[in-house]
């Protein structure tokens, strides 16, 4: 019997921190450490960054765009980099945001997610623009294969709150809807956290970040935005704390921009880190 998602995922929140690692081997990253753009650079930065993360981070997040872009050769490497994860003691939770036709959909969940998949992800982003329920076979291999799915639900991107804010004819946002549908499939499945995750932006504003959380009981939280793109630990400590112990705010930039020294990027994680387990702990 597989082990649930959740339940791998809380010891890591507890002995790692909730701090979610992005691994983003984006061109101008690879550049300012000094290495080559192909294959080669890619294998080379997240063999660093996995060597600095190791014993340390419990979920690291592999950005799958910036390994599609080197086409069939980026996809090995993002194989490579999800087993290095994995075989760390770390979840891999590849942020790819699939959205497609169930049918198309099933191929992208037999791809991506559990043991036996061709990435062997412990989980996967996807937004729901053609329907919650078009995301059904990705759902139901999550809840088979203990592994999980993170619905983009509310984003840190200012271009999506107008869509995300749109209203259905019952007055709920889209966001609110994708919320309550999400918890109740999650409902369906017992009590506890469940396999479907949400998408909610780190840099949004608290009141915002509050009604949907309240809407999602049963579900872990992926809280992209920090550095970078502007929220502190500390600002997603007070948005979140109705979701401590569930909630993985994602930093990158803030961190690998600390490279190409194991030692340096050790230094931004155990920052990171540090500040995560005290505004975000279990």
């Amino acid at each position: 019997m597989v082990t649930p998602f959740a339940e791998r995922l809380a010891p890591l929140i507890r002995d790692r921190s909730p701090l979610c690692l992005g691994l983003d081997p984006s061109a101008d990253l690879l550049a300012a450490w000094g290495l080559e753009g192909g294959a080669e650079g890619l294998r080379r930065f997240c063999g660093v960054v996995l060597e600095a993360a190791d014993g340390r981070i419990g979920v690291i997040k592999p950005q799958a765009g910036c390994f599609e872009r080197l086409g069939s050769p980026g996809a090995v490497e993002l194989a490579r980099a999800v087993a290095g994860i994995r075989a760390q003691g770390s979840l891999a939770l590849v942020d790819a945001k699939r959205g497609d036709f169930a049918a198309t959909m099933a191929g992208y969940a037999e791809g991506f997610l559990g043991a036996g998949s061709g990435f062997g992800a412990d989980a996967l982003t996807v937004t729901a623009y053609l329907g919650f329920e078009a995301l059904r076979p990705v759902f139901e291999r999550a809840a088979a294969t203990g592994s999980a799915v993170f619905v983009v639900v509310m984003s840190s991107n200012p271009e999506g709150r107008a869509l995300q804010d749109a209203r259905h004819p019952d007055g709920r946002t889209v966001a609110e809807r994708l919320a309550d549908e999400i918890t109740g499939f999650n409902a369906g499945l017992g009590g506890g956290i469940g396999p479907i995750g949400a998408v909610v932006g780190a840099t949004l504003a608290e009141g915002d970040v509050a009604a949907i959380l309240a809407r999602l009981p049963h579900s872990a939280i992926l809280a992209p935005g920090v550095g970078s793109q502007g929220a502190t630990l500390a600002e997603v400590g007070l948005r979140f704390a109705s979701a401590a112990g569930r909630t993985l705010p994602s930093a990158s930039r803030s961190i690998l921009a600390a490279g190409p020294t194991v030692a340096g990027l050790r230094d931004a994680i155990d920052r990171h880190r540090d500040q995560a387990w005290r505004t975000l702990g279990a």
